[in-house]
């Protein structure tokens, strides 16, 4: 059976409090008996005192006791104070009685003599049958007295039935109280608290079950700066995620399929020609050779794919070492000097001094090689390539610039983007399929480095990447 969380909020606090009801009503409870013992105690030490200055008064001129008139003082004095009073020898034989009969089925002197010895000129406050002295239990004062020359005890005594009753009232008084003020008051205020504390959880729980179903529009908005407001800032943010990664996803297969159709288009197209004679033969050389640059681009992007899902995966294995990069920057130039004579381009900057990195060689390279293609695809005539090298106390950073175009500034955030191509350059290069540069990104954060464009509309674009800075001894040959 399915239970929420409210419920079991509700029950958890509800037992809670029941339970530290309880154990204030104890404690409450305990503190009460013992204040009423101290009181009765208080009022049988009071009530002696003043019987024991009556007994005096009563023996005074007499060698002998005048039981008769004990006896009558005893007994107004119990109607007055409620409270028996009994003169005890030496030995526990009661001699006088505030009654006809022994109070409280007294039931002998069997081990009240040994009580008496201990009794001291303070007294002897005792709570039970007084060793079975009495039949039940009672409050009993026992007080010396001392007349004629004799030592005898004076016992002064209650019935614990009040006591009890006592008890019972303020248990029954404390409980019935204490469950009204909990059902009346205090569950109420914690069934309206924890719903308000947990109206939230409702609120992102169907958000999330949007979320689950692709719908990312739903987003909360919750005041409290607690937990449950971190929580559902925390969801915002993951829904703009997710928002962001569909987004992605729909727009890298649309890319994809972009990307795909037109070579295969052009494949096909030509391909028919040939076989059902629309192109004549004598051109068919010059069409395969178009087919050919087709199908090596869908190889090249198909390529590129493949090593982006490798990076992004973690599936690529780094094999990292200490190297300069300034001789890998001017080897990677030389593959384009063809392009770069045609463009009449001036290179700068590759006489630096020895940067040593701590990388994978082979993937560095391939960084270097794709914006350097990028720099002299979009070079201008007569232009500009030109490097730059700085070094921190950990990280070496690199700085490719090219004259030219530019880029806008609603481009730059998105140059790594798969796919991305600026408008400008849509009609230069035509045979990119628009991954060099997030290959590039993804290889530099593998390495744990950072990268970045900085570009001037119509002046130059400038890529800037940092790796790790490594350490060569001075007497290696490197």
């Amino acid at each position: 059976m399915r239970k929420s969380i409210f419920a079991e909020f509700f029950y958890l606090c509800s037992a809670i409090i029941f339970a530290a009801v309880i154990c204030i009503g104890a404690v409450l409870i305990l503190v009460s008996i013992e204040n009423f013992k101290i009181q009765q105690r208080n009022h049988l030490v009071k009530v002696s005192d003043e019987v024991t200055a009556i007994t005096m008064v009563c023996c005074l001129s007499d060698d002998s006791f005048d039981t008769n008139r004990l006896f009558s003082a005893y007994n107004n004095a119990a109607k007055t104070y409620d409270t028996d009073f009994a003169l005890v020898d030496s030995n526990g034989k009661a001699l006088v009685y505030s009654e006809a009969s022994p109070c409280f089925a007294h039931k002998g002197t069997k081990g009240i003599s040994g009580i008496l010895k201990t009794v001291d000129n303070d007294g002897y406050f005792s709570v039970g049958t007084l060793g079975d002295y009495y039949q039940k239990s009672c409050f009993t004062f026992i007080f010396p007295v001392e007349l004629n020359g004799m030592k005898y005890y004076l016992f002064s005594t209650m019935p614990i039935e009040s006591f009890t009753d006592y008890v019972l009232k303020l248990v029954l008084f404390f409980f019935a109280a204490a469950t009204s003020i909990v059902l009346l008051i205090v569950l109420p205020s914690v069934y309206f608290a924890i719903k308000r504390l947990l109206a939230p959880v409702k609120d992102m729980t169907i958000a999330a079950r949007r979320f689950g179903e692709g719908d990312f529009s739903q987003k909360l908005y919750i005041v409290q700066q607690n937990e449950l407001g971190f929580l559902a800032n925390s969801l915002n943010e993951m829904a703009n995620s997710l928002q962001a990664l569909d987004e992605n996803r729909r727009s890298f297969v649309s890319n994809v399929s972009h990307e795909f159709k037109t070579p295969l288009t052009t494949i096909g197209g030509f391909v028919d020609g040939m076989l059902d004679g629309t192109i004549p033969k004598d051109m068919h050389r010059h069409y395969l050779k178009i087919v050919s640059e087709e199908v090596d681009r869908l190889s090249r992007l198909v390529r590129s794919m493949l090593n982006i899902s490798k990076y992004e995966s973690g599936e690529l294995k780094m094999t990292t070492e200490c190297f300069d990069i300034v001789p890998i920057s001017a080897k990677t130039v030389f593959l384009f000097e063809n392009k770069i004579n045609v463009k009449e381009v001036d290179i700068r900057g590759l006489d630096a001094d020895r940067f040593i990195v701590n990388a994978d060689k082979d993937l560095v390279q391939q960084v270097i090689y794709n914006l350097v293609e990028n720099a002299v695809k979009f070079v201008n005539n007569g232009g500009y390539i030109s490097f730059d090298y700085s070094q921190t106390e950990n990280f070496v950073t690199v700085r490719i610039r090219n004259s030219g175009q530019g880029l806008k500034e609603h481009e730059i955030s998105k140059v790594f983007d798969r796919f991305y191509k600026a408008d400008e350059s849509r009609g230069i290069d035509k045979s990119g399929v628009g991954l060099g540069l997030s290959i590039v990104s993804s290889i530099i954060k593998l390495h744990g480095g950072t990268i970045l464009v900085r570009s001037e509309w119509g002046e130059f674009v400038e890529f800037e990447f940092t790796l790790a800075r490594g350490y060569i001894p001075q007497n290696s040959k490197k």
